[in-house]
């Protein structure tokens, strides 16, 4: 008779592992790109990607996620479950008697740095992948000025401040849950740190 430790189940856990199984945070990143993208090429109007968006970062299960990309393009790839997080490199954008500008579809890093002297910024992230759960965002502007645009569905925390200039506090922190966090630092001297929710919108 076979003995019961030899008639355990030796398969590899990833083998037995079902829809039911609960997704981690790299996951609901790889969905919510996916997501960008359809939106992007016009497969999703703006109103059922924000929905589909806010259920993928509220999803706990791969069941859930996969329900949100079975119609779209590349949902018969094999995603990479439950991988590791891979963010986007480190990125300074400076702006020295300039302007610059990230806007559209870019790699949001989980750490950025911004600076504006004599010049001005705009980081735009409605329309940008994120590429970790939690991004930090250092801002300074001397005798400059940059605006920093967040959607609707992240959650804020500031820790800014201004001297003889301003740092906007006015952003209402909570989002949706689950979504990613940004961390906004730094300060404004003789200059200005706008941070501003705004609505996405339809793109024509």
């Amino acid at each position: 008779m076979m003995s019961n430790s030899a008639q355990r189940d030796t398969r590899d856990p990833q083998d037995t592992r079902d829809e039911s199984s609960r997704a981690a945070d790299t996951d609901r990143i790889q969905v919510a790109q996916l997501l960008a993208y359809a939106a992007e090429q016009g497969r999703l109007q703006l109103k059922d990607y924000e929905d589909r968006l806010t259920r993928a970062y509220a999803a706990t299960t791969y069941e859930e996620l996969d329900e949100l990309r079975a119609d779209l393009p590349g949902a018969m790839l094999s995603p990479r479950r439950g991988g590791k997080p891979n963010p986007a490199p480190s990125m300074l954008l400076l702006a020295l008697m300039s302007n610059f500008e990230r806007r559209g579809r870019w790699n949001v890093p989980k750490k950025l740095t911004t600076f504006t002297f004599w010049g001005t910024g705009v980081v735009d992230l409605r329309y940008a992948d994120f590429t970790s759960t939690e991004v930090d965002i250092h801002a300074i502007s001397i005798m400059g000025a940059q605006n920093i645009l967040l959607p609707p569905e992240v959650n804020v925390e500031i820790h800014g401040h201004g001297v003889m200039g301003g740092f906007d506090h006015s952003v209402l922190g909570e989002g949706t849950p689950g979504a990613p966090k940004v961390n906004i630092y730094g300060f404004s001297l003789w200059g200005g740190v706008g941070i501003k929710r705004k609505a996405r919108r339809p793109r024509g």
